[in-house]
């Protein structure tokens, strides 16, 4: 309890939304009321991507500067649970709640077979 107490008496961090500025040759801003210029990106260990500009992501400021955290998901057509990975251009990879997986519109069943469609 007086960790917690003490933790956040301390913090001068803030999160918000911003939009994405500037995505080239690994430098990103974000245009928020934080200062988000040459924000690092994150996000779990094995993801990549280069932010497209204009999309909305969660800019992050803490004491060793802006970060942008993420950027906002758009999940409307999948199910409690699915994983999707698309691009700008169009591909896509949904990993399905029946252990299929689409890979754009090619359909592969658990068992590795692609399906009929």
């Amino acid at each position: 309890m007086w960790l917690s107490r003490r933790f956040n008496a301390g913090a001068q961090s803030a999160a918000e939304s911003g939009v994405v500025t500037l995505s080239e040759n690994g430098v990103t801003d974000a245009s928020s009321s934080l200062p988000a210029r040459n924000a690092g990106c994150y996000a779990p260990y094995g993801y990549c991507a280069a932010v497209p500009v204009g999309e909305e992501v969660l800019v992050i400021n803490g004491a060793s500067g802006a970060a942008v955290a993420g950027a906002k998901m758009r999940a409307s057509s999948l199910e409690q649970g699915e994983i999707e990975l698309r691009s700008r251009g169009g591909a896509s990879i949904v990993l399905k709640n029946d252990g299929s997986v689409v890979i754009n519109t090619l359909v592969i069943d658990k068992n590795g077979n692609i399906a009929e469609g």
